[in-house]
């Protein structure tokens, strides 16, 4: 897999803050950190990255376009933009972060972002919060190979429309959102496998997102926490704890819903 297992979110983390917590979660054993022009903090994430000491090599990074910058003319100046307030030049990965509200953006859109990876400013590109209809547009439309979907994906979310897209097209989806906002924790089928392993609930679910074959992206101010987080690398849950989990999804909660720039979530086909 291109994209280390597990990711280092910074929504909504700011300044010093943001930057500190970079540097934790690297210190902590951390390999891929995850920003968006959105998200106000690129330069904090830069400078996180350089004061945690690790190499560039040795770290993913993620960053995505503004749903306010998908037009041709705003595009690439504003991945420059953002390479500027990282101080890297380049990104490993660069997803649109929204699909463009005017449909007559689309294409250009996708045309911008496979120039972004053939000037060199991204390693690898890819999308947030499309659709299986609007991701397979995507791909077809794409000069590229697209490797991933960044969606909203958890125990208490059906997406297995999404998973199924995905693995057709060969791209990968990133969950975030994994805790649900704190809704996916304390449930008691979730509970009771953290119990029986001595495990946070947090780990538990990061594990079952990572074998769902998703890698989600975890945020947190506290090392403690970080490496509670990482101990989902270290084990393996089995069919019968996987199955149960699973059957949350039936519930069909999402979080972040995305108001007015949202696509019709409702388009599974």
């Amino acid at each position: 897999m291109i994209i280390p297992h597990i990711g280092f979110g910074t929504w909504p983390l700011r300044d010093e803050v943001a930057r500190d917590s970079v540097a934790m979660a690297l210190d902590c054993g951390f390999r891929h950190i995850d920003t968006a022009q959105a998200y106000d903090n690129e330069k904090a994430v830069g400078e996180g990255m350089r004061a945690s000491g690790v190499t560039r090599e040795d770290v993913f990074l993620v960053t995505k376009v503004h749903f306010d910058n998908l037009a041709k003319a705003k595009f690439l100046p504003s991945v420059r933009a953002s390479l500027d307030q990282l101080k890297y030049g380049k990104v490993d990965l660069l997803l649109i972060h929204w699909p463009p509200r005017d449909d007559a953006l689309f294409d250009p859109a996708i045309d911008a972002l496979c120039e972004a990876q053939g000037l060199g400013f991204a390693k690898h590109i890819g999308v947030s919060n499309f659709t299986p209809k609007l991701l397979r547009r995507a791909v077809k439309r794409a000069s590229f190979p697209l490797i991933a979907n960044q969606v909203e994906f958890h125990p208490l979310i059906d997406q297995t429309k999404l998973l199924a897209a995905a693995k057709e097209l060969s791209l990968t989806l990133e969950a975030y959102c994994v805790l649900g906002r704190g809704k996916v924790l304390g449930q008691p089928a979730i509970q009771q496998v953290a119990e029986r392993r001595g495990l946070s609930e947090a780990a538990i679910i990061l594990r079952w997102v990572m074998q769902k074959g998703v890698i989600p992206l975890v945020q947190t101010t506290k090392c403690k926490n970080a490496k509670g987080n990482l101990t989902a690398l270290d084990f393996t849950l089995s069919e019968p704890e996987m199955n149960a989990i699973s059957l949350l999804t039936k519930t069909n909660q999402r979080f972040i819903a995305g108001g007015s720039w949202a696509p019709d979530w409702t388009d599974g086909a």
